[in-house]
């Protein structure tokens, strides 16, 4: 497993023993920049939590504030992994008590809303047993990313559309959708992150909530 500390990578590190002296552990899949690890994780000291995306430069920031000493905003209930979605570390196995894909894009967003069945499965691998929370925010329109739409031929996206096409998809991974519904830009702002403030003081638009569980 590759962890990313500050601006050094790390190869095989070992995060057993640290996890188990907390209540929850919380993965952020495509986490970007890191944000919203940093900030839950510094809200919350006694859950860890775990931010993955495939390009470590994107964490930097993060990482880098992360292991500072306290005074100076460094936390230790928190920690950067390079890798993407379709291959997630095995370390991770049977770890997560919740999972969070918030505002995904490029080959992570295509497989959320397609319901591609290796990260799905990865999803699932990831989830600590008995019970683990999922809970997925994406948007996307014609106005704003109509060229993303057809080069990845994104279906329209609707409430209709996840009941009808992703619940069975996600169901028959390991993955029970059990709410659905479209917040609202004021949802967004709160929701601190980069991304998600920018969306938020933008124009009006659908962002899609699906929240999930995953039983073992």
């Amino acid at each position: 497993m590759r962890i990313l500390k500050g601006k050094t990578i790390l190869e095989d590190f070992n995060f057993d023993k640290i996890i188990n002296n907390y209540d929850s552990v919380i993965v952020d899949i495509g986490t970007g920049n890191g944000r919203f690890t940093y900030k839950n994780a510094k809200s919350n000291p006694n859950n860890f939590y775990i931010g993955i995306d495939p390009v470590a430069e994107n964490m930097t920031e993060f990482s880098s504030k992360s292991i500072k000493k306290p005074a100076k905003g460094g936390i230790t209930n928190a920690l950067y992994v390079i890798a993407a979605a379709e291959d997630l570390p095995c370390q991770l196995d049977n770890k997560a008590d919740n999972i969070y894909i918030n505002l995904p894009w490029g080959s992570l967003l295509e497989g959320v809303v397609k319901g591609n069945s290796v990260i799905l499965n990865n999803v699932v691998k990831i989830a600590k047993p008995p019970k683990a929370d999922v809970e997925i925010w994406f948007t996307y329109n014609n106005l704003h990313e109509a060229g993303e739409m057809s080069r990845r031929e994104l279906p329209n996206l609707s409430v209709e559309y996840i009941k009808s096409n992703l619940i069975p998809i996600y169901q028959s991974c390991g993955i029970d959708i059990v709410e659905t519904d479209i917040v609202t830009n004021e949802d967004l702002k709160k929701f601190d992150t980069q991304w998600s403030k920018r969306l938020g003081f933008g124009r009006a638009r659908d962002v899609f909530r699906i929240k999930a569980v995953i039983k073992k």
